[in-house]
């Protein structure tokens, strides 16, 4: 039997693909060169050291038109973190006997979050979710957030590649989209999200799914305004997440 969480709407939603121009681009399978972010977000020293997840981030939040005098809750998510940046300091540590204070500082899984809490000047609560299920987690955190608080929330969600010496995924692409969400019937209006959470078997649970794929599902979705059902992937044992959005239109 499948449980619904909650129903938000997206008001604004951004995309960003090392790999991708567009969402749709990602869904359809036409790549480009490979493309930084320029997250013209961050100036001067606030650039450096960081991570091309945190760049990601930054990219995809300052996308989004937000109210500096009213900033929203936010949420970031990531299921691998700053691995680059582990990675580098692994083989610094390895190579040299010391590593770059700078860079372990913004080692931690909420870089993002504070980078961007800075470079905004938002006060407001931020929240980070990390692990192989961080895609589920952060939807579900974001959309808890904006129901309980009753307030706008940002939703971030981005993955940079894994080092070849861990032995990850394999992908060469980095991702990132954020979404503005509002509680229902708030201003100005946006297309309807519903969570909802449907049993699987354990094995349907084991691999979690792509960020690139989740992400570029919902944001083309999103941008065209047609309905769509996106597996977000685990949440609990033997249960998954499910985002339904709302064709364009929809109460």
């Amino acid at each position: 039997m499948t449980a619904t969480v909650g129903a938000v709407q997206i008001v604004q939603a951004a995309w960003f693909s090392t790999s991708h121009a567009s969402a749709h681009d990602a869904v359809t399978a036409r790549e480009r060169p490979f493309t930084p972010p320029a997250y013209p977000l961050l100036v001067g020293r606030a650039r450096r050291f960081t991570s091309l997840v945190t760049q990601m981030h930054i990219e995809v939040c300052g996308a989004l038109r937000l109210d500096a005098a009213d900033p929203p809750m936010a949420v970031f998510a990531t299921r691998q973190g700053e691995i680059q940046t582990a990675e580098r300091l692994i083989s610094d540590f390895r190579d040299t006997a010391m590593v770059s204070s700078a860079r372990f500082a913004l080692s931690v899984h909420n870089t993002a979050s504070g980078v961007y809490s800075v470079a905004a000047g938002s006060h407001a609560p931020a929240t980070t979710v990390t692990g192989d299920n961080a895609i589920a987690a952060g939807w579900l955190e974001a959309v808890l957030s904006a129901l309980d608080a009753n307030r706008r929330v940002l939703l971030s969600i981005a993955d940079e590649p894994v080092p070849a010496v861990f032995g990850g995924p394999s992908g060469t692409t980095g991702v990132a989209a954020a979404f503005l969400l509002a509680p229902i019937g708030g201003a100005p209006a946006g297309r309807r999200a519903e969570l909802s959470i449907a049993p699987a078997p354990d094995a349907a649970n084991d691999d979690a799914p792509d960020t690139l794929h989740v992400l570029a599902r919902a944001v083309d979705a999103w941008t065209r305004g047609a309905a769509a059902a996106i597996a977000l992937g685990r949440i609990q044992p033997g249960a998954a997440l499910e985002l339904r959005l709302a064709p364009e239109g929809a109460a």
